[in-house]
């Protein structure tokens, strides 16, 4: 199996090493740089598989750097580490091009979760048996729009397991209204619609998604929503530990 190699861009020296640590423990090769001038420079000469960026450094910001991945390297996988939890942050990273965030002070657990999510998804390594997608204890068969929850089997609409399907491959990312709406019906929606508000509130009873089998269906107002898989659904193997900020 390929070891990924993923670029850390931490000023704060202590948890940058703290990161370094964690990451090596969870099989990743690691480069540390505690300036964004510095991870860009070594950009030009080798790309990495994953970004994990703060948001304030203070050569360029993180958003800065965010931007000229998105610019110059469109397809590398990047996270923004950040203390700012309000909705308008949150959004200003996504759209300067984060595929996700993890708050300040970072829990392991989570990071390590968002990685593995991010890399399977834009390295292409889903769990999955043939066309089927497996998450926890649910498994979608796309051959029959069917999702398989324990012994129950859930038929569904096509459109509404399509929807499924996007989330259940795209494992605690953040999906917008717009992307969802591109995505599964082709078209950007009225922001004051309810058509996707109301397929997913369909989808989340239909599927009995809840935080107690460890995968909800969140919503962030405003924006969009989230798959959440806990640790037990994505089968993490390491205890829980928290890394200080």
């Amino acid at each position: 199996m390929k070891k990924f190699h993923i670029a850390v861009v931490e000023d704060d020296r202590a948890f940058a090493a703290e990161l370094e640590e964690f990451l090596d423990a969870s099989g990743y090769t690691v480069s540390s740089y505690d300036s964004s001038q510095k991870f860009l420079a070594s950009l030009r000469q080798k790309e990495c598989d994953l970004l994990l960026v703060d948001w304030s450094i203070p050569d360029l910001s993180g958003i800065e750097v965010l931007e000229y991945v998105r610019k110059f390297h469109p397809d590398m996988p990047a996270i923004m580490l950040t203390a700012r939890s309000d909705n308008t942050d949150v959004v200003r990273g996504l759209e300067a091009g984060a595929d996700d965030y993890v708050a300040k002070p970072v829990d392991a657990d989570i990071l390590g979760l968002r990685i593995k999510s991010l890399l399977r998804r834009c390295k292409g390594e889903f769990k999955s048996t043939s066309d089927s997608v497996v998450l926890g204890p649910y498994l979608l068969r796309p051959s029959n729009s069917t999702v398989y929850l324990g012994e129950e089997a859930i038929i569904l609409p096509k459109r509404e397991f399509d929807m499924a399907m996007l989330f259940f491959t795209n494992p605690n990312r953040l999906l917008s209204r717009q992307y969802l709406a591109a995505t599964l019906w082709g078209k950007v929606v009225d922001y004051q619609s309810r058509t996707i508000d109301t397929h997913v509130a369909r989808l989340r009873k239909n599927l009995k998604l809840d935080p107690a089998c460890g995968i909800s269906l969140n919503a962030l107002y405003g924006f969009g929503y989230t798959l959440q898989a806990d640790v037990r659904a994505m089968n993490a193997v390491h205890d829980p530990v928290a890394l200080s900020a």
